[in-house]
C-alpha cells in the first residue's frame, strides 16, 4: 500500500516579525495547501510554529478536510492550539506528544514546544521505541545538530540526551522536523534527519549570520510504501533576501 503524507512546518500565521519581513504566511499557506490538494494528498503532519491569534484558527479551519497530526514548536501555546487537537494525547503538563502505527511503522510524535523534552516525556519515549517496527519521528526541533549560526541560537535544549536514546534503538529510525526554516538531510548512525523548508520564509545555510529568504516556502512529501520510507521537497518561491543580525 502507498501513503503520501504532506509535512508542513513553521507557518508562522499572523505573527508581527514575518510581517514586518513582509511575508505573505497566509498566502503562502493557501498555495501550499492548493499544491497538496492538486496532489491527491489527504495526509498531513505539521511539526509546529502554527502561528498565533486568528493566525490558529485559521490554521484548523483551512484542514478540517485534512487527517491532520500536529506536535507544537517554541512559538506555538498549549492553550491555544489544544482546543483543536483531535489526536488524544500521552503528555501532562500541557504537552501533546503520542504515537500511532500507521503501513508498518511506529510514528512518535514529540512535544519540543519548551526548547526541551522533559523527562517525563523521555522516560515515554523510552517505552515507545521499545518495538520490532521501524520508527518515524515528527517533531518540531531537530535532534542531529548542524554548524550554522541558526542552529547555535536555536537549538533543542537536550537533544545530545534525546540522540544518544535514539542510537541506543535497534531499529532505523526517521526524523521529520522543521524549526530552522530550511531543506536539510544528516545521517548519523541509525537516525536519518530530514529539516522540511518552512511554509513562511526561510534562513539560508550560513555559518556566521542570520539571512532570510522571505519568499521561498515550501513543504515535503513523504511516501510510505511496501515497508520503505522516501520524501520529496516541493518549493514555491519569488526572489528576495535580507541579513537579520542577532
Amino acid at each position: 500500500m502507498h501513503t503520501k503524507i504532506a509535512h508542513i512546518t513553521d507557518l508562522h500565521l499572523d505573527e508581527d516579525f514575518p510581517q514586518k519581513q513582509e511575508v505573505h504566511s497566509r498566502e503562502h499557506f493557501r498555495q501550499v495547501l492548493e499544491d497538496i490538494r492538486d496532489k491527491g494528498i489527504k495526509e498531513i503532519v505539521c511539526t509546529g510554529d502554527i502561528g498565533e491569534n486568528k493566525g490558529i484558527e485559521h490554521f484548523f479551519r483551512q484542514l478540517a478536510d485534512f487527517d491532520l497530526a500536529v506536535t507544537l514548536g517554541n512559538h506555538d501555546s498549549f492553550g491555544q492550539v489544544s482546543p483543536y487537537l483531535n489526536k488524544k494525547s500521552d503528555g501532562q503538563d500541557q504537552k501533546h506528544y503520542y504515537s500511532t502505527y500507521q503501513e508498518g511503522y511506529q510514528c512518535i510524535y514529540l512535544d519540543s514546544s519548551q526548547g526541551v523534552i522533559d523527562p517525563t516525556q523521555l522516560q515515554w519515549l523510552r517505552k515507545a521505541l521499545d518495538t520490532t517496527k521501524p520508527i518515524l519521528i515528527f517533531v518540531h526541533h531537530p535532534i542531529l545538530g548542524l554548524e550554522l549560526k541558526v542552529d547555535e541560537i536555536g537549538r533543542l535544549q537536550n537533544r545530545g540526551e534525546v540522540r544518544t536514546l535514539l542510537e541506543n534503538t535497534l531499529n532505523e529510525i526517521t526524523i521529520f522536523c522543521g524549526h530552522y526554516h530550511m531543506e536539510s538531510y544528516l545521517q548519523y548512525k541509525n537516525i536519518r534527519q530530514h529539516i522540511t523548508p518552512a511554509v513562511s520564509y526561510q534562513i539560508e545555510k550560513n555559518k556566521n549570520e542570520i539571512v532570510l529568504d522571505t519568499h521561498t516556502f515550501g513543504y515535503r512529501i513523504i511516501h510510505l510504501e511496501n515497508g520503505q520510507v522516501s520524501s520529496k521537497i516541493q518549493t514555491l518561491s519569488h526572489a528576495n533576501k535580507k541579513t537579520v543580525t542577532h
